[in-house]
């Protein structure tokens, strides 16, 4: 595995606990989209996981959410789809 693709892989798993926990429960639907987003092009896009990855990171809220109005009629999956998927995604390769 890449050494970029296995970065990529770190930063999503430090990421996980902070959508489980629930730290931003307001804006835990905004993480979860991002975060599975950024899982999804893990394998062919790097520099599309790193602007999800990036996006989880926005301390900007209410900005990002005017600025991407679409993502509120969307439904990410929830913690645990994504804990379940990054799981058998990265598969010990971590």
């Amino acid at each position: 595995m890449s050494e970029e693709k296995v970065g990529l892989l770190r930063r999503i798993e430090e990421r996980l606990p902070h959508l489980e926990k629930g730290d931003d429960a307001g804006h835990a639907r905004w993480k979860a989209y991002h975060l599975h987003k950024a899982l999804n092009a893990v394998e062919d896009d790097h520099p599309t996981a790193h602007l999800h990855l990036d996006q989880f990171d926005r301390e900007d809220w209410e900005a990002a959410e005017e600025e991407y109005p679409e993502l509120k009629a969307d439904t990410p999956p929830s913690p645990e789809e994504i804990r379940s998927r990054f799981a058998t995604f990265a598969g010990g390769m971590i």
